[in-house]
């Protein structure tokens, strides 16, 4: 298996700039979201297979709309049983910008409730935290 990217290149859109000219913080969570989905989704975990349960973010510098993208960096993971740990950043102009850690909870859908990690994606998950 191909180990996943942990980079993504996210674009910066213009409605998402605010009076103050730079990228709104709920702008900047959903930055994190699309990268975040797209690292996820070469493990074999699409966006609906999984709920944030925690968040932590930290705004170290502004997003300003420098260019047309930012690079999503996905920096850690820590599996459980039922749950996924995760460390990213949003990077500009080769800096930090955000520093985010999540607590993702694997979803039942037909069920709403948690459900544990399948093999496949726990197998994932480690060849990809080995990447990092």
């Amino acid at each position: 298996m191909t180990a996943p990217p942990t980079t993504h290149q996210v674009q910066v859109r213009w409605p998402d700039v605010d009076a103050l000219g730079h990228v709104n913080h709920s702008a900047v969570l959903a930055y994190l979201e699309v990268g975040r989905d797209a690292v996820l989704s070469a493990c074999g975990i699409a966006a609906q297979d999984c709920v944030v349960r925690r968040c932590t973010i930290d705004y170290v510098r502004e997003v300003r709309p420098l260019g047309s993208h930012v690079e999503y960096r996905f920096d850690a993971v820590v599996p459980g049983r039922t749950s996924i740990r995760v460390e990213e950043r949003l990077m500009q102009a080769g800096e930090t910008a955000v520093a985010s850690a999540f607590v993702l909870v694997m979803w039942n859908g037909a069920e709403h409730a948690p459900r544990e990690l399948t093999p496949a994606e726990r197998h994932a998950l480690l060849q990809l935290e080995k990447e990092l």
